[in-house]
């Protein structure tokens, strides 16, 4: 997994859930600082067989990655016959990265799906109210300031509790980035393992995604 050639044939996320959206960097690698690749050209690849989900990760990493100072372009834009999870030999593949840099994309930051945990989750619930059987009002102190009173409160169970399992997902994702100007064993400069958590809808995960892999790499 040092190179890009070896990671262009794992299948990427193509559908989101619907839930809570969680993204959450678990694990990270950086072989240089960020700021070394500032003034390099940067390719956003978003591995994935949904042309929807390809094109709005691609952009939000892009606008993300603007916002800091990187010159980024996505992939779809730029290549718009480029197909992500066509697999191809080593061959092809050196073609492609000397193509890239060619058009003066130095950097390529690749996200990928690498796995799908599934998991239950049990909610319990229930209510209760209290029924106050001696009402009993004093100026000073007011209500339930009084042991009787406290006493007296007599508690009732509005609805039996209920126990309801649901079925959830987290998606293990990796974003690599490449500096394609190195030497084929010294390319991936940057590793992170993120998980986004039962995933609410494509906007709102998209975007959290490229936040929180921008703020990563600009560490």
């Amino acid at each position: 997994m040092k190179n890009l050639k070896a990671i262009l044939g794992i299948l990427a996320l193509g559908t989101v859930l619907f839930g809570c959206s969680t993204v959450k960097v678990s694990d990270s690698w950086e072989g240089i600082d960020s700021a070394d690749i500032k003034n390099k050209n940067v390719l956003v690849v978003h591995k994935s067989g949904n042309t929807e989900v390809r094109k709005r990760f691609e952009k939000d990493m892009v606008d993300q990655l603007r916002d800091k100072g990187y010159d980024a372009r996505e992939s779809m834009v730029k290549y718009p016959d480029f197909d992500p999870m066509k697999e191809g030999n080593k061959a092809e593949m050196k073609k492609l990265g000397n193509s890239l840099v060619k058009d003066g994309y130095e950097i390529v930051v690749l996200t990928l799906l690498k796995d799908i945990e599934e998991y239950t989750k049990t909610v319990t619930s229930g209510t209760t109210y209290t029924i106050n059987t001696f009402p009993v009002y004093h100026p000073r102190r007011g209500y339930h300031r009084s042991f009787y009173i406290g006493i007296g409160n007599i508690q009732v169970d509005g609805a039996p509790y209920e126990s309801t399992t649901s079925t959830h997902k987290k998606y293990i994702l990796e974003t690599l980035v490449y500096d394609l100007t190195m030497t084929e064993n010294e390319q991936l400069i940057t590793i992170i393992t993120s998980e986004i958590d039962n995933p609410a809808s494509l906007g709102t995960t998209s975007n959290d995604f490229a936040k929180q892999m921008v703020k990563a790499m600009s560490k």
